[in-house]
């Protein structure tokens, strides 16, 4: 290596990396260079199939009525696997490269890559706020055997 050449700088590690045209990639960040080009890699590990508690309310699949649904938070609901993918992204195109930990790239993950959800479970308080019982108040009574 000549004086001239200058010494190429590398990045490793679990990063979000910010795109032009708001575009996002999360996970395990590598350097790779192709001859003069050097681009970085980025791998998104695989998320299994995982059932999960809403925190905020969200549109979810009822499997039920074959529709879309308003979720209230507390519903119970299920996000389909996420298979593992790989990326090259060429330096020109980054607006930021953020590092992070292992913890905090899933959890991004899970947040940006929106795949659908099927309710599995709505709590019983948010579908008695779904129903009027203004016509007949003796119906918000909750009575076991008229699940059987």
């Amino acid at each position: 290596m000549s004086d001239i050449e200058a010494k190429q700088a590398a990045f490793e590690g679990w990063a979000i990396v910010e795109m032009m045209g708001h575009r996002k990639e999360i996970g395990y960040v590598t350097t790779q260079a192709f001859g003069q080009a050097v681009l970085f890699r980025v791998d998104t590990p695989e998320l299994p199939e995982r059932e999960f508690v809403l925190t905020a309310p969200e549109y979810a699949e009822d499997v039920v009525a074959g529709q879309q649904r308003w979720c209230p938070v507390g519903t119970r609901v299920k996000r389909a696997a996420s298979p593992a993918r790989s990326c090259l992204v060429a330096p020109g195109s980054l607006y930021a490269l953020n590092p992070c930990t292992e913890e905090a790239a899933r959890t991004a993950i899970e947040r940006n890559y929106v795949r659908p959800l099927v309710a599995l479970e709505v709590p019983v308080k948010a579908l008695a706020a779904a129903v009027d019982f203004s016509d007949n108040p003796d119906e918000l009574e909750y009575d076991p055997d008229d699940d059987a």
